[in-house]
C-alpha cells in the first residue's frame, strides 16, 4: 500500500509540473520532461489532460516514445488520438511498432482509412501487419506477433548459434524447432542452446511444447497458458505449421482485459469504460442497464403493490422488507461471481449443474439459517412480537436459498443459449430475490395477519 501511494503521490506531482508548463503554453517544454520518463508514466500524465493539450504535447514527444504512449493510452485515448492524427503521423508510429501491437492501433480505424496510414509503411512491416490484421482481433491470429526465431531440426547447434549472433534480440524468449514440412517439432531456451554439443543438432534437444490455433478464442488462449505454465505460447495454422507467438507482454495484457471486462459486466457496463471517458459517452454505456434496473424495479413494485392492505395495518414490514431482499440480492452476487469465474476458466460445465445445485441449496439452507436467526431475534426485539419474529426467519431462509440455485442456474443457462453470463446475471437474480423476498414475507404477513396487530 505504502509503494501503491508513494506511485500516486510520483505521478501526480510529475502531472503538476507538467501541467503548470502546460498552462504557459510551453508544450515543448512539457513534453522534453516526459520524454525522460517511463512510456507508462507519460501515459498516465497525458490521460489527465484535456484533449488539446494532450495532442499539442503528445506531437512533440520523440517519434518512438510517441509509439509506445500511444500503446499505453487507454482504449478511449487511443481512438481520440486516431481521429486527430494525420494518415502520415500515424503510419510513421506503425512504423516503429512491432507487428503486432502495429495490428492492433490500425484494427481500430475504419475500413477506408486503413490503406491511407499503411501507404506511410515500408512495404515489408506493411506485409506483417496486414497478415495481422486477416484474424478475428480476439483470436490467437489477431494476438500473435510474427517476430520469432525458428530452425529447421536438422540444423548443427553451432550453425545456430553463429546465425543468432548476427540477430537482433528477437521479442521472442524461446528459439523453436520445426520439421521438413515447417510444422512445429518442440523448442529450446537459449541457455540449453549454449549447454549443448555444438556438433549435434536441434532435434536432439527439442522439447514438447503445446500450441494453439490460430483461430482459437483468446480465452483459450490463457487457460492453455495457465494449464501449462507457459511463458510464451506458438500458435499453428491448420496444419500444424509455426505462424506466430504470443509473448507474455501479450498474455498479461488479455488477462487484465478480460479480468475487466467480467467486473465491468457484472457492475452492468457492456464494454470497458476508462475512468477518463468523456461524460456523454460514460452515460450512454451506462444507461441501457440502468433502464433494465429500472424496469425489474418496477416488477418487484408490482409485488409489494398487491400487499397494500397488509403493509398498511402492519407497518414495521416496510422496515425489514429491503433487508430480507438485499440479503438475498447479496448471496446471489456472491454465487454469481464465483459461478462466472468458473464458466470461463473452463471448470463448470453442463453436466456439473446437478451435483452443483444440491451444492448450492445446501450452502442456502446454513447461510438462511443463520442470517435468518440474527435477523429473527433483531426482529422480535424491535417489534416485540415472536410470530414476526418466525415470519422473517422463514422468508430470510427462503431467500438464500433462491439466491443461491439463481445465482448458478442464471450464468449457466445464459451460457448456454450463447449470452455472456456476467453481463445480465446480476440484474435478473437480483430481480428474482427482491420479488422472492418481498413475496414471502409479505405473503407470510398477510396469511398470519391476525397474530401481528
Amino acid at each position: 500500500m505504502r509503494k501503491a501511494g508513494a506511485e500516486i503521490d510520483r505521478i501526480e506531482k510529475l502531472t503538476d509540473i507538467v501541467s503548470h508548463f502546460v498552462d504557459n503554453g510551453e508544450w515543448r517544454r512539457a513534453a522534453t520532461l516526459l520524454a525522460q520518463k517511463h512510456p507508462e508514466d507519460v501515459a498516465r500524465v497525458l490521460e489527465k489532460m484535456g484533449k488539446e493539450d494532450r495532442t499539442k504535447v503528445f506531437k512533440f514527444l520523440p517519434l518512438e516514445l510517441q509509439a509506445e504512449v500511444l500503446l499505453c493510452f487507454d482504449d478511449d485515448i487511443i481512438n481520440e488520438m486516431l481521429k486527430v492524427l494525420s494518415h502520415k503521423d500515424l503510419g510513421e508510429l506503425v512504423e516503429e511498432m512491432d507487428a503486432d501491437d502495429a495490428a492492433d492501433i490500425v484494427s481500430e480505424l475504419p475500413e477506408d482509412e486503413r490503406d491511407k496510414v499503411l501507404s506511410y509503411v515500408p512495404p515489408e512491416d506493411r506485409e506483417d501487419v496486414e497478415k495481422l490484421l486477416e484474424y478475428p482481433e480476439n483470436s490467437a491470429g489477431g494476438l500473435m506477433t510474427t517476430e520469432y526465431l525458428a530452425f529447421p531440426a536438422d540444423k548443427r547447434i553451432s550453425e545456430v548459434i553463429d546465425e543468432l549472433k548476427k540477430l537482433e534480440e528477437p521479442e521472442s524468449r524461446l528459439l523453436y524447432i520445426l520439421d521438413k514440412d515447417g510444422r512445429l517439432l518442440g523448442m529450446t531456451t537459449y541457455r540449453n542452446l549454449l549447454l549443448s554439443d555444438p556438433d549435434s543438432t536441434l532435434e536432439g534437444i527439442a522439447e514438447e511444447v503445446p500450441s494453439v490455433s490460430v483461430l482459437a478464442d483468446q480465452e483459450d488462449v490463457i487457460r492453455a497458458v495457465e494449464k501449462y505454465d507457459l511463458i510464451e505460447m506458438p500458435v499453428v495454422d491448420e496444419d500444424g505449421k509455426l505462424v506466430g507467438v504470443i509473448t507474455l507482454d501479450d498474455i498479461i495484457d488479455v488477462v487484465e482485459e478480460e479480468a475487466s471486462d467480467d467486473i465491468y459486466k457484472l457492475g452492468g457496463l457492456g464494454e470497458v469504460e476508462s475512468i477518463f471517458s468523456h461524460p456523454v459517452k460514460s452515460a450512454r454505456r451506462r444507461l441501457p442497464w440502468l433502464i433494465m434496473n429500472l424496469l425489474t424495479a418496477f416488477i418487484a413494485a408490482s409485488v409489494v403493490g398487491l400487499f397494500k392492505d397488509t403493509i398498511s395495518k402492519i407497518v414495521y414490514l416496510a422496515v425489514f422488507m429491503p433487508v430480507v431482499a438485499g440479503m438475498g440480492g447479496n448471496a446471489g452476487t456472491q454465487t454469481i461471481a464465483m459461478v462466472v469465474r468458473s464458466i470461463a476458466l473452463g471448470e463448470v460445465t453442463f453436466k456439473d449443474v446437478k451435483r452443483l445445485l444440491f451444492k448450492e441449496i445446501v450452502v442456502g439452507i446454513l447461510i438462511g439459517l443463520a442470517v435468518g436467526a440474527v435477523t429473527s431475534v433483531v426482529a422480535y426485539v424491535w417489534v416485540g412480537n415472536p410470530v414476526f419474529g418466525l415470519l422473517v426467519f422463514i422468508a430470510m431462509l427462503g431467500n438464500m436459498v433462491v439466491a443461491c440455485i439463481m445465482g448458478l442456474l442464471i450464468p449457466i443457462i445464459l451460457k448456454f443459449f450463447g449470452q455472456d453470463p456476467a453481463l445480465a446475471s446480476g440484474v435478473i437474480v437480483t430481480t428474482f430475490t427482491d420479488v422472492t423476498g418481498y413475496f414471502l414475507l409479505l405473503g407470510l404477513a398477510t396469511l398470519s395477519v391476525k397474530y401481528l396487530r
